[in-house]
């Protein structure tokens, strides 16, 4: 329906149908389609960030980890695990970077109500 072909002989009854009852069905058909599409949409986003999130976490933990590390024991025998942690929190930093958060214009989809 994106596209109406003006040459149709009939464009409200290959729209709609040829009776009421049609017409109702075909509305309902588009309408569920169009609402599951845009939770379909809204479920890979909020799947998306629950991810993005947890890999944060990931990365905040093992900055922790290496904050306490240099605070409590600044003592070179233990370099061996410091330098671990290091390469974990490079690892936990890739990771997170990888995770892809989808951008959904909302307004352009006319459906300036799912930010309130």
């Amino acid at each position: 329906m994106a596209f109406k072909d003006l040459k149709r002989k009939s464009p409200m009854t290959d729209d709609y149908g040829t009776s009421l009852e049609e017409a109702f069905k075909n509305g309902m058909e588009r309408t569920t389609a169009h609402y599951q599409a845009i939770l379909f949409m809204y479920k890979q986003l909020h799947d998306a960030l629950i991810k993005k999130h947890a890999e944060e976490l990931e990365v905040a933990r093992v900055q922790g980890k290496l904050e306490l590390f240099d605070e409590l024991f600044n003592m070179s025998a233990l370099s061996e695990e410091k330098e671990k942690i290091e390469s974990e929190l490079v690892l936990a930093e890739a990771k997170a970077a990888d995770v892809k958060v989808p951008y959904i214009d909302w307004y352009k989809l006319n459906e300036p109500q799912m930010f309130d």
